[in-house]
């Protein structure tokens, strides 16, 4: 709990991909994208109960080695290429309330693609959801640049025009406002809102990461790489700490039960 309040925590691994097949089994560092999403779960006691939502058998056998994470199979209509997320967060929580038979007061989402976040994030998001008046919170990280200021469309004739504001002449990148982008590693949905329909609600907030050891987000075989190839820099160098905690999930794993 957090201050009186039931977590749920939730992590959505489909097993369907167009960029990356497979992509949430993908390896990085020796562990799957959804195991690596379920260990830094297992690492916040907050979290009241923590749940796999996938169609997939192989997805649910997988997380289920650690403990029954994935007791449910999610239905085939909200695992589609086209199914929102708030419906399936929406059904994870409705599952959660009725068969545990309490209220979570709040979903923290952990999204497998993004392979790298440490517990201390997820637990800024949940102490920024309930000190403040959010309605929702986000994991960002600082855009580089690509700045959406720099971003045009193209007309068909040829013509530049910006895409959302105009780029005054002569503007250097450090007089730029500073952008940020979800990065995925982590959402926290307050129950209310999402019950109403919405999954932002009136009031997000934000935390904002590190963008160089937190900006990957997996949607791309390069993605995959760079994550690789970070992971096996950072291991090389001892520092792989910073990117994610210790493997624990066998010696923390937490039954349907708790």
């Amino acid at each position: 709990m957090w201050e009186g309040n039931r977590i749920l925590g939730l992590i959505p691994a489909r097993g369907g991909s167009k960029g990356v097949p497979r992509k949430n089994l993908a390896r990085v560092g020796g562990h799957s994208l959804v195991s690596r999403a379920l260990n830094v779960l297992a690492w916040v006691p907050e979290v009241d109960r923590i749940l796999v939502s996938s169609e997939d058998e192989e997805m649910r056998a997988h997380v289920n080695r650690y403990g029954d994470y994935a007791p449910f199979a999610r239905p085939a209509e909200l695992a589609t290429d086209s199914a929102r997320a708030l419906p399936v967060i929406r059904h994870a929580l409705e599952w959660a309330e009725v068969t545990d038979r309490v209220t979570y007061e709040a979903v923290l989402l952990v999204e497998p693609p993004c392979p790298f976040r440490l517990p201390d994030h997820l637990r800024g998001g949940l102490r920024q959801a309930f000190s403040t008046d959010a309605t929702s919170v986000m994991s960002l990280v600082e855009v580089g640049d690509a700045h959406p200021i720099r971003v045009k469309r193209l007309g068909p004739d040829g013509a530049v025009m910006p895409y959302c504001a105009p780029e005054p002449e002569g503007l250097r990148r450090q007089e730029q406002e500073p952008a940020y982008l979800r990065n995925g590693a982590f959402y926290v949905f307050r129950r209310s809102v999402v019950l109403s329909g919405s999954l932002w609600g009136g009031r997000p907030h934000g935390v904002v990461m590190d963008r160089d050891l937190y900006g990957i987000n997996i949607d791309e075989p390069v993605d995959l790489v760079a994550a690789r190839w970070k992971w096996t820099t950072a291991a090389r160098e001892g520092r792989t700490a910073q990117l994610s905690p210790p493997w624990r999930l066998r010696a923390a794993s937490r039954s349907a039960g708790r």
